[in-house]
């Protein structure tokens, strides 16, 4: 103890504040791993979404202004160092499955490495070189492979049933914690950026509840309040930002169909003779609004992703369509001079081509069969909830995703932070392989016999 204290004085010395609180929380941190790795998880899920932590400037990338790490991204890449130490010294858990997901995530971070380097090798002579930024390339890259590395992690790690209740807790918690506090006016000045997206698995797993007619009054009357809460709050409060509402009716609306596609025809009718009824609101709250924003300008941007898709049957590379679009192309496509493509799909389509959206979408397409077959199969309980939710999730943000980069975040519109949001969907997507993985198990050790886990 005594010469720990004589280091950590003579560290404090040499390093800024900033220094000296990383390494006490990384020794923090190191601590309660060597107790009990899921605790950690835990933890993330609940704090991940708070875009604090920032290290100094690492990179600026052309955009004026020094950009640094979050705890979203620096304890993720962190805990994923000690995952894989943990998987080469086999102290993970053995009963491991695969997932619709496993496969084209694979396929998509190899064709992400080749489409980086293919930028650098077929750079297009029109736009002059200064413009490239390596660091912004590898943000990218990173930004792909740390999501997908929660995934993994995620889904291999959980062992015990206790770990799994909490963990799906606290992916639910942040939701409701912005949802609460955007209600309440903002009274606590912590959010996290594009909040109304972490709403979308809470408010699914409270339908989930509501329509399941097993589930007790108390539960579904309370269950209907936050649903009610979130439809006021980011279809009437929150309307001029449709991502949010767009979203959220996609998911509420997957998970009426997997429950009963009668009911999703019934709903769907409703809705739109709610639509009809009050259009004068919309109108003048989405059209208007949404027009003297520009946000009109997507449409342009979209037309202009498939010019790139077409012309770079690779795309322009990860992290370059800033400097494809600002200083050449935006203006001899009409697109102006936006620094991303304001959309996960058009982004992909500008930067990856052709094939890298096909890939992305696999993972969507693929990954949301998988969960919906296995929900199916499962027996009534907290994880076939959970999988619901999960599938409805998966939907409202694809959804979402044709109008932001809400799934794999853009470094030129403020990706460093909105991955406080957007990793939230693939620890909540493999959290749903952590409890197929578990029903299997313990389904498994009632049976006393081999079961398919292909799944």
């Amino acid at each position: 103890m005594i010469i720990g204290g004589i280091i950590l004085g003579l560290f404090a010395t040499a390093a800024t504040t900033y220094y000296v609180v990383a390494a006490i929380a990384v020794a923090a941190i190191v601590s309660l791993i060597a107790w009990q790795f899921e605790i950690v998880l835990v933890i993330y899920a609940l704090a991940a979404f708070v875009p604090w932590g920032r290290t100094p400037d690492i990179a600026v990338g052309g955009s004026g202004v020094g950009k640094g790490l979050y705890v979203s991204e620096a304890l993720l890449a962190f805990l994923l160092a000690i995952w894989c130490a943990k998987y080469l010294f086999r102290t993970l858990p053995t009963d491991r499955i695969r997932s619709g997901f496993h496969v084209p995530i694979a396929l998509y971070l190899a064709y992400g490495v080749l489409n980086v380097v293919h930028s650098y090798i077929f750079w297009d002579p029109h736009v002059n070189r200064m413009y490239q930024y390596p660091h912004v390339n590898a943000v990218e890259l990173g930004f792909r492979f740390l999501s997908a590395g929660a995934f993994i992690m995620i889904a291999t790690t959980i062992e015990h049933e206790k770990w799994l209740r909490w963990t799906s807790l606290m992916l639910c918690l942040p939701g409701l914690y912005n949802l609460a506090n955007a209600l309440a006016g903002g009274i606590v000045p912590l959010s996290a950026p594009w909040w109304p997206l972490l709403t979308f698995f809470p408010v699914c797993y409270c339908y989930a509840i509501v329509l399941d007619k097993d589930s007790s009054l108390p539960k579904k009357l309370g269950a209907f309040l936050v649903i009610a809460a979130a439809i006021f709050q980011l279809l009437i409060r929150g309307i001029s930002w449709v991502s949010g509402w767009f979203g959220l009716f996609a998911a509420l609306g997957a998970v009426t169909y997997a429950k009963s596609r009668k009911a999703f025809y019934i709903l769907a009718v409703l809705t739109g003779i709610g639509v009809v009824i009050f259009w004068p609101f919309f109108h003048e709250h989405v059209i208007v609004e949404s027009q003297q924003q520009g946000d009109y300008d997507r449409f342009a941007l979209m037309k202009g992703a498939w010019r790139y898709a077409i012309n770079f049957p690779l795309g322009v590379g990860m992290g370059n369509y800033r400097t494809y679009n600002s200083f050449h192309y935006g203006i001899e496509w009409g697109t102006t001079a936006y620094t991303s493509a304001h959309g996960t799909y058009a982004q992909h389509l500008s930067e990856m081509g052709i094939p890298g959206l096909l890939l992305f979408l696999a993972i969507l397409v693929s990954g949301g069969r998988w969960i919906i077959a296995n929900y199916r199969e499962l027996e009534p309980g907290l994880s076939k909830t959970f999988l619901l939710a999960a599938f409805g999730q998966l939907v409202g943000i694809s959804f979402a995703a044709f109008i932001g980069d809400y799934i794999i975040p853009t470094y030129h519109n403020g990706g460093l932070v909105t991955f406080c949001s957007t990793v939230y969907s693939w620890l909540i997507w493999g959290l749903a392989v952590a409890h197929v993985r578990m029903a299997k198990k313990v389904e498994l050790a009632k049976n006393g016999g081999p079961i398919n886990i292909d799944r």
